[in-house]
């Protein structure tokens, strides 16, 4: 029953977010108050749902991360709404790390570190003269969204590693859709991949035998 119920969640994931990809494709933005702010409550039902409740005490700072997502995606639908929402994500990357930190952590390769930093680097140098007044709060998100899949790396946990890979790409995508080029096709890709993302992160966490 509990699997079942596991796959109608995720059935309706798919659903939503496809008519959600519709809506953004024919830029109807004020119909996606009604699909977008729907995604992630279904996600946290379907970890709630799917876990035992000493793991989801256990992992109260995930389910933390999710909701935090959820404010997030709500507060992005609006024009004024960037800031908050980037805070809202900041802090939902900040709840993944001591999360992450909470599974046992094996050694990583130190290149690893290395990319991380150089995509940081690369990616700030790039759009630091698209982002004004904005230079700081991006500046600081991109260290700690690279600190998430660093510590997503150390967990050796296939599902969590390209969880954390799908939101570094849907971020940087926003990332040069808010301050380089809004292109649809880039809005497009920003969702895909960050549905993705969060799927897999879910899925890592139910997965994981130490929860």
């Amino acid at each position: 029953m509990a699997s079942m119920k596991s796959k109608i969640l995720q059935i309706i994931v798919l659903i939503v977010l496809a008519i959600d990809l519709f809506l953004i494709f024919n830029n109807n933005i004020e119909l996606r108050f009604f699909t977008k702010p729907i995604l992630l409550p279904v996600l946290i039902l379907w970890y709630i749902s799917s876990s035992k409740s000493e793991k989801i005490q256990l992992n109260a700072f995930f389910l933390a991360g999710l909701i935090l997502s959820f404010f997030g995606d709500l507060f992005l639908l609006f024009k004024w709404g960037f800031l908050p929402g980037l805070g809202s994500f900041l802090l939902a990357h900040l709840c993944y790390i001591i999360s992450f930190k909470k599974k046992p952590q094996k050694r990583i390769k130190e290149f690893w570190s290395i990319i991380l930093s150089l995509y940081a680097s690369i990616l700030l140098v790039f759009l630091f003269p698209y982002l004004k007044e904005m230079k700081i709060p991006v500046l600081i998100y991109a260290v700690v969204i690279s600190v998430m899949m660093y510590n997503a790396l150390k967990t050796h946990s296939r599902n969590l590693i390209i969880g954390a890979l799908f939101f570094l790409i849907s971020d940087t995508l926003l990332s040069f859709y808010m301050f380089f080029q809004p292109l649809i096709m880039l809005n497009l890709l920003v969702m895909t991949t960050y549905i993705l993302a969060q799927w897999f992160l879910v899925r890592g966490m139910l997965l994981s035998k130490d929860n």
